[in-house]
C-alpha cells in the first residue's frame, strides 16, 4: 500500500503538468478542422521546427505551367516561381486562412488547360478570368483530397477512401463517386495499429466516440489539477494559520478537491488506463511489436466500414502504355483494370513505402515510376518488377518487420525542371542543390493542429533529448498508468478500512 501512495502523489507531482500538456494536445487532435485556421509563428517554437533550406516538408512538387513559370507547392501552399526557383510569389489567391487549409497533396494541368488542387482542406480549380481559386462543393465525409490523374477525357480524384471521377471542363458540377473492389489479398482484417489509433482518440465510434475522449482528457486535466489543489492546499492552509491569516475561503476549494478527485478518479480510471496503454503503442518503440499485425475489424464501428479501402487510398495514376491504373495506399501497389472490374491486384515487387506515406510518385514514362517516401526515393518499373534506389544507385535489400520505420533519407519531396531534380529531405532539406529559401517563406506560420501533433507524439522535445525523445511516450504512458493503478488500489483500501471499522 505505501508502494502504490507513494507512487500515485510523487509521480503525480512530477508528471502533472505533462499530462495536461497531453490532454489538451489531444482534444486539439481530434477537431482539426474547429482548428485549421490557427496557426503558430515558428519563432517560437524549438529550433527545429523553423524552416531552414527547404526543410520540415515545406516542397512536396513541382507543376510546369509555362516556358518560366513553375508552381512549387506543399505544406508551404503555392508559390508561382520561375525555371531556376529563384523567385516565389504567392499564388493562393481563394484559399482559407490558416496554413493547414493550404497544404497541397497535388497541382494538376489538365489536357484542357484546367488547374486542379488536391489539398487538405478540399478540392479547388483555378478561375483563370479571376486569377483565384474556387472550391469545389463535395458531399465527403472526409474533405482530404490525396491525388488527382486524367484519362482521356475524364479527370480522377483520390480521397482516402474512393475515386471522384468528373468531366475535364470548366464548371463541371457532374462528379461520381465510385468505391474500388477489394484486393486479391485482402484477408477481411485490419492493422493493429490502425485499431489502436481510432481506439485511442474515440474515431471507431465517429464524431461522438471523439466526444467521449474529450471528456475523459477534460476529466484528466481535472484530476491533475484537484490533485494539486489536493497536495498543495493543506501546507498553504497551514502556513496561513502560523501568520494569523483567513483560512475558509481555501479550505472551500480544498474540500471539493478532495470529495470529486477520488469519485470522478475511480469511475473513470479504467478510461484513462485504456486511453494511455493504446497511446504508447502508437510510437516506437512499442509501435514496431504491432507494426505488422493483423485483427478482426471491431464491428458496428468505423473499422467494420463495408468500403474495404475505406482510410487507406494515398495515390493514383493511369499507366496508359500497359493500360493500367496503378493505386498507392497504406497496404502497398496494386493494379486495376481500365473500367475498376474484378479484384486489384498486388505487385509482386515493389519500393520500400514508410508508413508515414508516399511523399513522391511521379511517371517518368516507359513504365518507370519515381518513388519516394520517409524510406527513400527509388526508381520502380512495376510491370518488370525493377527496384533502384534512386540516392545510392543500389538494389534495396528486404527489410525486417523488427526494422525503423524510416530510411536514411526522409524524402519529403521533389520538384522537376527544365534543367534540374531538386530532392528534398524532410530533416535536411534540399539535398542536392544550394537554394536561397526566401525571407518570406521562412517566415511561414505552423498549423496549431501541427504543433498539437509534436507535442502529443513528444516530437516538441526532440531539441531537449536528442534521439532519446521517443522514449518519452511509453515511459510517460508507463508511469501515467501505474498513478491511475495506485490511485484505484489507494481507494479500494481505504474503502475496505472504513467498512471493516464499521
Amino acid at each position: 500500500m505505501k508502494f502504490w501512495k507513494w507512487t500515485h502523489k510523487w509521480f503525480s507531482i512530477v508528471l502533472g503538468v505533462f499530462v495536461i500538456l497531453w490532454a489538451v494536445s489531444g482534444i486539439l487532435l481530434n477537431h482539426r478542422s474547429l482548428i485549421s485556421q490557427l496557426d503558430i509563428n515558428r519563432n517560437n517554437l524549438p529550433e527545429n521546427y523553423q524552416y531552414k533550406n527547404w526543410n520540415n516538408a515545406a516542397v512536396r512538387s513541382g507543376l510546369t505551367i509555362g516556358t518560366d513559370s513553375i508552381l512549387v507547392y506543399g505544406n508551404l501552399g503555392i508559390w508561382l516561381s520561375d525555371s531556376t526557383l529563384s523567385r516565389f510569389s504567392d499564388f493562393m489567391q481563394g484559399f482559407p486562412e490558416g496554413m493547414d487549409n493550404r497544404k497541397i497533396n497535388k497541382i494538376h494541368l489538365s489536357h484542357n488547360k484546367l488547374l486542379w488542387a488536391a489539398t487538405q482542406s478540399g478540392l479547388y480549380e483555378f478561375k483563370a478570368n479571376a486569377r483565384r481559386w474556387e472550391k469545389i462543393p463535395l458531399d465527403l465525409d472526409d474533405e482530404r483530397i490525396v491525388d488527382i490523374t486524367a484519362k482521356d477525357d475524364r479527370i480522377v480524384f483520390l480521397t482516402r477512401s474512393e475515386l471522384i471521377i468528373g468531366y475535364d471542363r470548366a464548371n463541371s458540377k457532374n462528379f461520381d463517386r465510385f468505391e474500388l473492389p477489394r484486393a486479391v489479398d485482402d484477408d477481411g482484417l485490419i492493422g493493429l495499429f490502425r485499431t489502436l489509433w481510432v481506439l485511442h482518440s474515440g474515431e471507431i465510434y465517429g464524431f461522438y466516440g471523439k466526444l467521449a475522449v474529450d471528456l475523459f482528457a477534460l476529466l484528466l486535466i481535472f484530476l491533475v489539477i484537484t490533485g494539486y489543489i489536493y497536495f498543495f492546499f493543506p501546507h498553504w492552509i497551514k502556513s496561513r494559520k502560523r501568520k494569523n491569516k483567513a483560512v475558509r475561503s481555501i479550505r472551500s476549494p480544498l474540500r471539493f478537491s478532495i470529495k470529486w478527485h477520488q469519485k470522478i478518479g475511480i469511475w473513470a480510471a479504467f478510461f484513462l488506463l485504456f486511453t494511455t496503454v493504446t497511446g504508447m503503442f502508437l510510437r516506437p518503440p512499442l509501435l514496431i511489436a504491432i507494426g505488422n499485425e493483423r485483427v478482426t475489424k471491431i464491428p458496428l464501428s468505423n473499422l467494420s466500414n463495408p468500403n474495404p479501402w475505406h482510410d487507406r487510398l494515398r495515390a493514383i495514376h493511369w499507366n496508359e502504355q500497359e493500360k493500367y491504373w496503378l493505386i498507392g495506399s497504406t497496404e502497398g501497389f496494386y493494379k486495376a483494370t481500365e473500367n475498376f472490374s474484378g479484384l486489384l491486384v498486388p505487385f509482386s515487387k515493389q519500393p520500400p513505402i514508410s508508413v508515414m506515406g508516399i511523399n513522391v510518385f511521379d511517371y517518368h514514362g516507359n513504365d518507370t515510376y519515381l518513388v519516394g517516401s520517409f524510406n527513400g526515393l527509388f526508381w520502380w518499373q512495376p510491370h518488370s518488377g525493377y527496384v533502384l534506389d534512386a540516392m545510392t544507385g543500389e538494389i534495396p535489400k528486404q527489410q525486417s518487420s523488427a526494422s525503423s520505420p524510416l530510411g536514411k533519407f526522409l524524402i519529403s519531396g521533389l520538384v522537376e525542371t527544365p534543367s534540374k531534380r531538386y530532392i528534398f529531405d524532410y530533416g535536411k532539406g534540399l539535398l542536392n542543390a544550394k537554394l536561397l529559401m526566401p525571407m518570406h517563406l521562412q517566415q511561414c506560420p505552423m498549423p496549431l493542429w501541427n504543433v498539437a501533433l509534436e507535442i502529443h507524439t513528444g516530437r516538441i522535445f526532440q531539441n531537449m533529448l536528442g534521439s532519446y525523445y521517443i522514449l518519452l511516450v511509453p515511459l510517460i504512458g508507463l508511469l501515467v498508468s501505474l498513478i491511475i493503478i495506485g490511485g484505484a488500489i489507494r481507494w479500494y483500501v481505504v474503502r475496505k478500512r472504513r467498512g471493516l471499522k464499521k
